[in-house]
C-alpha cells in the first residue's frame, strides 16, 4: 500500500505578473470575469448586500482565471474562490495546443488583500492534468488541484522534493487533533510533492468513487498549509452545481474565519464556472 497515493513530481510553472498586477486596479471593470455576488448556493440573495474584492486576472489556456471574495456589510466572510471563463476549458486535452498549460504546471492565482485579511489563505495554485495521475482506478482521469494554500508562495516554492533527507520533514505531521479524525496519508514518499507538500485523504476513499470531486487536506514540518478541491474536467463540464460539506479538524492553527463547504456552480447567462469555499465559521 505504500505506493498507492504516490503522485508524479508536478513541475511547477508559475504565472505571477507581479509588475503588471501592480499597474492594473484589482477590480477591473472591463472584466470578462463578473463575480456572482449573490453566491448562489451559499444562501445569499440580493437583499443581503454582499461586498466582492476581486483579485487580478490570470491567463488559463484561451480564458482567464481570477480569484474573489464575498464578504458582508459586517466584514464577514461569506464565499471565497475562483471564476473560470468558458474558453478556459477549450482544448485542454489537446496536448499539442501550446496555449494550454503543461501536464501538472501550477498556475499562481494570487487573492485580493481582503481575502488574505479575513481568511487563512494567501494564494490558489490551480492545477491542471490532463491524464490525472495515479493510483490507476482512481484519480487517473483529467481533472484540476485547486489548491488554497496557507502559506505564503515563496514558502510553497521552498518546499523540496522528497528525499531520505526531507522525509522527516514531509512525515512531520500536524497534532492531533488538526487534521480532521477521518483523514490519513500513508508514511514515506507517498503523497509527497515539492511545492506543494503531504497529501491528506478520506480514510473512506472508496465512497468518492469513480471519482468527480473530492476534498483533500494537505501538511508540511508539522502544520496544515492547504485544503484542496480535486475535481474531474468531465463534472465541471456536465454543468452540476453543488455545495458540499467537508470534514473539520478539532483545532486550528490560528484564530481566524474557516470554511466548511465547498461549491461548484456555474453561471448560465455568461457561462462563467465557480469552485469556492463557503460556510465560514470563526474559529480560535
Amino acid at each position: 500500500m505504500e505506493n498507492l497515493f504516490t503522485l508524479p513530481k508536478k513541475m511547477i510553472t508559475l504565472v505571477i505578473l507581479l509588475f503588471l498586477f501592480a499597474c492594473s486596479s484589482d477590480d477591473m471593470t472591463n472584466s470578462d470575469l463578473q463575480s456572482n455576488s449573490t453566491a448562489l448556493l451559499s444562501g445569499k440573495t440580493n437583499t443581503d448586500k454582499l461586498l466582492v474584492f476581486k483579485g487580478p486576472e490570470v491567463q488559463f489556456g484561451y480564458g482567464k482565471v481570477r480569484s474573489w471574495i464575498s464578504v458582508s456589510q459586517s466584514g464577514t466572510p461569506n464565499e471565497i474562490g475562483l471564476e473560470i471563463t468558458p474558453e478556459a476549458f477549450k482544448n485542454l486535452t489537446d496536448e499539442n495546443d501550446k496555449k494550454i498549460p503543461a501536464d501538472h504546471s501550477t498556475v499562481i492565482v494570487p487573492l485580493h488583500l481582503k481575502a488574505k485579511q479575513l481568511t487563512p489563505f494567501n494564494h490558489i495554485g490551480l492545477n491542471w492534468n490532463p491524464r490525472g495521475h495515479i493510483p490507476e482506478g482512481v484519480f487517473d482521469v483529467p481533472h484540476f488541484d485547486i489548491h488554497f494554500y496557507m502559506i505564503s508562495i515563496a514558502d510553497q516554492m521552498a518546499i523540496p522534493a522528497w528525499s531520505q533527507e526531507t522525509d522527516a520533514a514531509f512525515n512531520n505531521y500536524p497534532p492531533e487533533g488538526y487534521m480532521p479524525a477521518d483523514y490519513f496519508t500513508p508514511p514515506g514518499d507517498a503523497t509527497a510533492e515539492a511545492q506543494m507538500g503531504k497529501h491528506w485523504l478520506p480514510v473512506n476513499l472508496g465512497a468518492f468513487l469513480p471519482f468527480s470531486k473530492i476534498m483533500i487536506y494537505g501538511s508540511y514540518n508539522g502544520k496544515v498549509i492547504f485544503t484542496e478541491p480535486m475535481i474531474t474536467l468531465d463534472h465541471l463540464l456536465s454543468h452540476v452545481d453543488s455545495s458540499t460539506d467537508y470534514s473539520q479538524p478539532q483545532f486550528f492553527q490560528k484564530p481566524g474565519n474557516y470554511p466548511t463547504k465547498y461549491n461548484i456552480y456555474h453561471n448560465p447567462d455568461n457561462g462563467n464556472t465557480y469552485i469556492t469555499l463557503s460556510g465560514f465559521v470563526a474559529r480560535e
